[in-house]
């Protein structure tokens, strides 16, 4: 390779060879294959992105020739090999849901790399979190080429009112941490008898928190001198209960205390109207307290450090007690007081400033804050020797790159630029004659975030920096519908048309979503498989309103997503970790559903040859095999159902099962941080989820009206007395204030018994007293009873039953704290109840398990009942169809119009998809995405009227 100061290319051409449904990618200088990708069942043929190398070299370098670079840009292509990375996006019908709607989704998994179908995956799990990270609804999807589709129902038995979490991923994925696993904010709204309407405001002094409530009713007149129940909770505990009025102008004014350094994000105020013989709805109400003095400003130089006498680039991003960003602006000082530096926050909190940071100085900025007030947060320390990165674009296609070393000694540095996990640009830099500005032709990177690497001749990484290139490569989507305006009960066509860049036809998966805007408010700037695919999945944390960078680009977005990764940028693989092939991942991917297990003796060693046995009803199922050498045995190809349920039984040869252990490895679900919560809906309230929650109302009214006989009549429910067959209540079976029964422990399913009574009664949490565990309902300590044994006589910690005990362990729980029931398990029970404080009064939780001695042994020897999660198999989305002669009944309020998740255009990029209008006039939305399953993704908007 030759000298010089100037870039040599090498450009690499790729094409493909099809051998037995594998491609080979070649090199066609070499002919030497590259990389395998194998691909069963697929239709669509894959196209590559071409990557180009480019090798700079001043003079001295050995380019392309350089061991050291080569062997450097394997290592880095090697981690993608030895740990690819799976990235996945859901389409959902809409933003927010009412209780009694269906999720509706589609699921887009990805190879990270050529953003081409996941063949490692085939199960996808999908659930829904509540504002304590406590799962609400987990299931299963099978994934087929990449693709898989299915919905969620949202039973108000199941799923009460509040701010909820969508997460989904696969198990390979929690390899990764949460970086790529898909996040959706969503709430969900009571059905019912109709709330009042809140405006809430909140003011703090010292750790004294003043409420001010306004409660009107939908019409917005003031709820007016009615008695409420007031509590005040942190998280799930209470802090602080009393009685109060509403005034003739609708309003509470609450004044409380909180314990010192008590967190803002939990906290909330419950309202429970009280009246007599009748059952009321509470309301929760978030205290957001957004204290500026509490705002969280971080400072992240670019490239990672400041280095004495080198010019940085400092980014900043500020961020609110609520979670998001705040408008911020202040000023640098350096230890002589003296200002060196001003800045400004440019969108959601976030900005950049120039800096000359001197060796041996300290800065520190100070914030003005409302009133007048400032507060200080200190800079990053200042390193007297080291190197930087700095990067910018210039023009629309060269990338301008500036490496700057400060170092008692000259070193080789090399400068990785990747993409996807991919290399598709390296550099061997000397520092013997200076280090030059280095220009890179932005073409040769994929669209997506392009990451650039220093390291030194050790491969250690010193330096990262991060851009986002668009090479305008998406999808083109054309929507066109067969008339201009429809009317109610109409036929609507519709006709898409999907071509790439230069507008030749491309063949894709897409799915569709169309609401009604009365009562789906449309979010143009929020997450899209577009923004996600190329763009958040490789951030850390949330982005805020990410459609906003690509809507209508401009220098101010472009100036303001380069802000966002200088902050948001430091994720992906760990350089600082070495590849090392032996060290195995610690999860498995999952092709396909299977049942797998070990079998063990007395003394825990592993059984071999044992036989096993699998019966199931649902589906109906009866397969049999024996344990290998270290007792593991599977079960495979078994076909998944909405509820299945296995029972598994092994025995030796000679048909005992005396002294055997039989486990079966059950999905242990992840631990995720706690996301944002969202705001209920009646709080400054969204009309249009009010208006969807209405319509889902007077549709189900209109619905009984016409099923009976014109009368709507108050249901009259009449239940028989719960009894829990087995039971060693003391006051008998069915002795109790509560009593959960068999149907509720199938609902529960896989909860262990601390998630299933947090799920079922939100006021039990438990606390340290006294470097003790308790466990309190309503304030009340609770004394469990299993099986008849007390857990406190068996001196074992209550927490081992908690975790250990699952919903499927359990007949029956029966809850007693009244004197009629509690009095047979206390004679003083009455004494003590005398006068004292909640928290003094005990609550007796008695609890029969299947086996029956749940005190001692969890299983019966040798037999397991397997309860996997549900699988949410593909369902049509319910439309009516109508006729010339369809009268308008009021029955038709659909805030989903029409869902539909498998759309696939031809040869010619054509697909054709029809529904119906509901009853009412209204501006529809229509929002498809979709892939070409090629890197390329598509996207558009198109609204119809109905008059």
């Amino acid at each position: 390779m030759g000298h010089g100061k100037d870039l040599l290319l090498r450009s690499i051409g790729w094409h493909r060879k099809r051998i037995n449904k594998t491609f080979y990618i070649y090199n066609i200088q070499s002919l030497m294959p590259l990389y395998l990708i194998k691909i069963t069942s697929m239709k669509l043929v894959y196209l590559l992105f071409p990557i180009a190398l480019i090798f700079a070299c001043n003079p001295g370098a050995s380019g392309q020739n350089n061991p050291r670079l080569t062997s450097l840009m394997n290592t880095v292509n090697g981690i993608s090999k030895q740990l690819p990375v799976e990235k996945l996006y859901l389409q959902t019908d809409k933003e927010n849901y009412v209780q009694g709607d269906t999720i509706w989704l589609k699921a887009y998994l990805l190879d990270a790399d050529y953003l081409i179908p996941s063949m490692r995956s085939g199960l996808l799990y999908a659930e829904l979190d509540d504002v304590d990270n406590n799962c609400i609804k987990r299931m299963l999807l099978p994934v087929i080429n990449g693709l898989s589709w299915g919905n969620m129902a949202i039973d108000e038995k199941d799923i009460p009112e509040g701010s909820y979490t969508l997460r989904a991923y696969t198990n390979w994925m929690r390899n990764f941490g949460e970086n790529y696993v898909f996040k959706k904010n969503i709430y969900v709204a009571a059905t019912g008898s109709q709330s009042p309407l809140v405006v809430a405001g909140f003011k703090q002094v010292n750790n004294n928190i003043r409420a001010n409530i306004l409660l009107t009713g939908q019409d917005r007149q003031p709820v007016r001198l009615h008695d409420l129940q007031v509590r005040v909770l942190n998280g799930k505990r209470t802090l602080f209960k009393t009685k109060m009025s509403t005034g003739v102008d609708g309003r509470l004014d609450l004044n409380f205390n909180l314990p010192n350094n008590t967190p803002a994000k939990n906290l909330s105020i419950v309202t429970k109207e009280t009246i007599k013989g009748e059952e009321t709805r509470s309301l929760t109400i978030p205290v957001m307290l957004n204290r500026p003095e509490n705002t969280d400003l971080q400072f992240m130089p670019e490239g990672g450090y400041m280095i004495g006498g080198i010019a940085a680039k400092i980014g900043f991003k500020a961020i609110g007690e609520g979670g998001r960003g705040i408008q911020v602006n202040g000023k640098i000082y350096n230890s002589k007081r003296q200002e060196v530096a001003s800045f400004s926050s440019s969108g959601k909190g976030m900005g950049a400033f120039e800096l000359m940071p001197q060796s041996g100085e300290i800065y520190s900025a100070r914030l003005t804050l409302p009133g007048g007030t400032t507060k200080n947060y200190p800079l990053p320390p200042v390193d007297p020797s080291g190197t930087s990165l700095r990067i910018r674009k210039t023009g629309t296609d060269t990338l301008e790159v500036i490496v700057a070393a400060k170092t008692i000694a000259p070193a080789d540095y090399y400068l990785i630029g990747e993409s996807r996990g991919i290399v598709c640009y390296a550099a061997h830099l000397m520092p013997e004659n200076g280090m030059p500005v280095t220009k890179i032709p932005q073409n040769i990177f994929p669209t997506g975030i392009a990451r650039f690497i220093l390291f030194n001749n050790k491969n250690q990484p010193l330096n990262e920096r991060m851009i986002y290139i668009d090479q305008h490569d998406d999808l083109l989507v054309n929507v066109n519908s067969n008339q201009q305006t429809y009317a109610p009960h109409d036929s609507i066509a519709l006709s898409l048309q999907v071509t790439d860049k230069n507008g030749k036809p491309v063949r894709g998966s897409f799915s569709m979503a169309v609401t009604d805007d009365n009562q789906v408010k449309p979010d143009s700037l929020g997450s899209n498989i577009i923004n996600n695919m190329l763009f958040t999945a490789d951030l850390k944390g949330t982005v805020e309103d990410p459609g906003y960078y690509f809507e209508s680009l401009s220098p101010q977005k472009e100036k303001e997503l380069d802000n966002l990764l200088l902050t948001q940028g430091w994720v992906g693989c760990n350089w600082k970790l070495p590849l090392n092939p032996a060290v195995k991942p610690l999860y498995t991917a999952e092709p396909a559903f299977t049942i797998n297990g070990k079998v063990t003796n007395i003394f825990n060693k592993p059984l071999s040859k044992a036989g096993i046995v699998l019966l199931s009803k649902k589906p109906t199922l009866v397969k049999d095999t024996v344990t290998d050498k270290d007792g593991r045995f599977s079960f495979k190809e078994i076909f998944p159902v909405d509820t299945a349920l296995f029972v598994i039984q092994a025995k030796r040869k000679s048909g005992s099962n005396f002294n055997m252990g039989l486990e079966v490895d059950e999905f242990t679900p992840p631990v995720f941080a706690q996301f944002v919560r969202k705001m209920p809906w009646y709080i400054n309230t969204d009309t249009l989820l009010l208006q969807n929650r209405d319509n889902k109302l007077s549709q189900r009214m209109a619905e009984e009206k016409i099923l009976g006989s014109g009368t709507m009549l108050k249901e009259v429910v009449i239940k028989d007395k719960k009894a829990i067959k087995g039971s060693k209540n003391l006051n008998g079976p069915g002795g109790a204030d509560f009593v959960l029964d068999e149907k509720d422990m199938e609902k529960a399913k896989k909860l262990s018994l601390y998630e299933l009574l947090g799920k079922k009664y939100p006021n039990f949490y438990k606390m340290s007293e006294g470097g003790i565990w308790v466990y309190r309902l309503r304030n009340h300590v609770v004394n469990f009873i299993i099986d008849g044994v007390f857990i406190s006589k068996v001196l074992l910690p209550v927490d081992l039953f908690m975790e250990n005990l699952t919903a499927e362990d359990i007949k029956g729980i029966e809850i007693m704290y009244s004197t009629k029931y509690a009095l047979a398990y206390d004679p003083y029970f009455m004494a003590k109840g005398a006068g004292l404080p909640d928290r003094y009064i005990p609550i007796y939780l008695e609890i029969t398990t299947y086996s029956g001695n749940g005190a001692f042994m969890k299983k019966v020897p040798g037999m397991y009942i397997y309860k996997p999660i549900p699988f949410s198999l593909p369902k049509q989305f319910y439309r009516p169809k109508y006729t010339a002669k369809s009268t308008i009944t009021g029955t038709d309020q659909r805030s989903t119009i029409h869902w539909e998740p498998n759309i696939v255009t031809d040869s010619a990029g054509k697909a054709a998809v029809s529904f119906y209008s509901a009853d009412k006039p209204a501006r529809y939305t229509i929002i498809i995405q979709g892939t070409d399953l090629n890197g390329q993704f598509g996207f558009a908007w198109k609204k119809i009227l109905v008059r």
